[in-house]
């Protein structure tokens, strides 16, 4: 399962199910700001990204 969080040099956000959801808990916590027209752009207010992680790379794993 994939999720994600926002991250910043101040702020780290707990780990989301979906993108939106770390997008808005980086939003509340004033880590970024909407564009004007309030579409899906947004700008970090410090250095930030969205940071995903998911369920193992299994091509890189031992098999038997």
């Amino acid at each position: 399962m994939r999720q994600f969080r926002y991250r910043t040099s101040v702020l780290t956000g707990p780990w989301r199910e979906s993108f939106g959801d770390a997008v808005d808990d980086a939003a509340r916590a004033g880590q970024i700001l909407f564009d004007q027209e309030k579409t899906q752009d947004f700008r970090w207010v410090v250095p930030g990204k969205i940071e995903e992680r998911g369920e193992p790379d299994m091509r890189n794993c031992n098999r038997a």
